[in-house]
């Protein structure tokens, strides 16, 4: 068998219905009801990947967000921030101009607006709750907690079963069912720049995210 069949045996994008796997819509209503609205993405040896989206969203999201550079560019964050403001808030409206300039010049049209601004928000929720809770105050830096917490969320950012966007629904016949956010690689670019504008801010921060290979004070 040629490389090419092998890659296909082991995983195929589909068209297929729910109803070419037999047994396999059953199992799923006794878990969500009839009307759970999702189709399958992809069958596998390894796994079974559903979707709530259409066939070829995620791809128009990551278009989209690569059209708006500067989310995505800690320097550009930085200065299209206002004076005068810290932390999360300073981000998020640097992010949204970054947003909105793209839309007027016409980068993006109102359903990539739309998108990536679902992506902005989730990020914006998980800084501002648990990760940077940063009031504006001089000299503020995130203590322990906020570090572990933001480290955390990193981690879980990335693709795998304990990611922030997978969801696991059980196994069926040997294999794992599960769903992925068709926005999830758009919010991780997010966060990653994100991540970088706070760290930078920090009195003393020589780098713009630990681990970079130099010392954050």
């Amino acid at each position: 068998m040629g490389l090419k069949a092998k890659l296909h045996a082991l995983w195929v994008s589909t068209g297929m219905s729910i109803a070419d796997l037999p047994g396999f819509e059953d199992w799923l209503e006794g878990l969500l009801g009839p009307d759970h609205g999702r189709r399958l993405a992809a069958v596998g040896g390894e796994r079974i990947v559903l979707s709530k989206v259409p066939p070829g969203l995620p791809g128009s999201v990551l278009d989209a967000v690569e059209r708006v550079p500067a989310l995505s560019s800690p320097g550009a964050l930085q200065l299209l921030a206002p004076e005068g403001v810290g932390g999360v808030r300073a981000w998020r409206a640097a992010a949204d101009r970054a947003l909105e300039d793209a839309r007027h010049s016409g980068a993006i049209d109102d359903d990539g607006f739309a998108a990536i601004r679902i992506g902005i928000d989730a990020v914006e929720a998980l800084l501002a709750s648990c990760c940077w809770t940063d009031d504006g105050s001089p000299g503020w830096a995130p203590g322990p907690a906020e570090r572990a917490a933001l480290a955390e969320v990193s981690a879980r950012l990335a693709p795998g079963r304990d990611s922030l966007f997978t969801r696991y629904y059980g196994e069926f016949e040997g294999r794992p069912v599960e769903s992925h956010c068709p926005g999830a690689p758009v919010a991780r670019r997010i966060f990653d720049a994100a991540r970088e504008v706070l760290e930078a801010s920090v009195p003393g921060a020589n780098s713009a995210c630990p681990g970079a290979g130099a010392t954050v004070t």
